[in-house]
C-alpha cells in the first residue's frame, strides 16, 4: 500500500494539527496561553533561533523529515516555576529536560494525527541542541512548514522538514 506524501501535507490542515498540539501541550503541562503565528511553507535552507531546541526525527519508509522546537532559555525560566514552584531555581539542564519533554508530546501528537490519515510514522527519540543564541541551519532537501507561536509574550518555533525518499 503506497503511504501518501508527506511533503504535501505541509498545509493549512497540518499547521492546525501543531497549533492544537502546541497549544495543548502548553496549556496542559504550563497552564500557558499560547498564540500561533501565520505558517509559511517552503523550500530549501531556513534558519531557525533560540537557545534550548528539541529536534526529532520523523520516519516512514519513503520519507525522512525532523521537527524542531525552538525556545530561549529565558522563556522556558519563565513558564517552568509554575510547574516546579514559584522558589526553584530553573537551571540549564531543566530548561533542556522540558524542552526535550515538550517536544515529544508535540511530536507524539502530530504523528498521532498524520496516521490517522495514512502516514505511518514511527516512535523517535528526540534530541536537545543548547546553546545561547543557537541558530539552526537546516539544510535538507524538500520542504518545510515553520510556524511561530507566542508564550509568555516571547516567541518560539516549530520547524518540520521532509524529504521524499526515491523509490527503487
Amino acid at each position: 500500500m503506497d503511504q501518501p506524501a508527506l511533503d504535501a501535507a505541509l498545509n493549512e490542515e497540518l499547521s492546525a494539527e501543531i497549533g492544537r498540539a502546541v497549544i495543548d501541550a502548553m496549556k496542559n503541562t504550563f497552564s500557558e496561553d499560547v498564540k500561533p503565528g501565520t505558517y509559511e511553507v517552503g523550500e530549501g535552507p531556513v534558519v531557525l533561533s533560540g537557545d534550548v531546541s528539541g529536534v526529532i526525527g520523523m520516519v516512514q519508509n519513503d520519507l525522512e523529515g525532523t521537527l524542531t522546537i525552538c525556545f530561549h532559555e529565558e522563556t522556558m525560566k519563565n513558564i517552568l516555576p509554575k510547574v516546579l514552584g514559584k522558589d526553584v531555581q530553573v537551571t540549564h539542564d531543566m530548561a533542556m529536560d522540558a524542552v526535550s519533554e515538550i517536544t515529544n508530546m508535540i511530536y507524539g501528537h502530530v504523528k498521532n494525527a498524520l496516521n490517522s490519515r495514512g502516514f505511518q510514522l514511527k516512535l523517535a527519540i528526540p534530541s536537545v541542541l543548547s546553546g545561547r543564541g543557537q541558530f539552526i541551519n537546516h539544510f535538507h532537501r524538500g520542504r518545510y512548514l515553520v510556524m511561530p507561536f507566542n508564550i509568555a509574550d516571547r516567541q518560539f518555533q516549530v520547524h518540520i522538514a521532509v524529504h521524499q525518499l526515491q523509490q527503487h
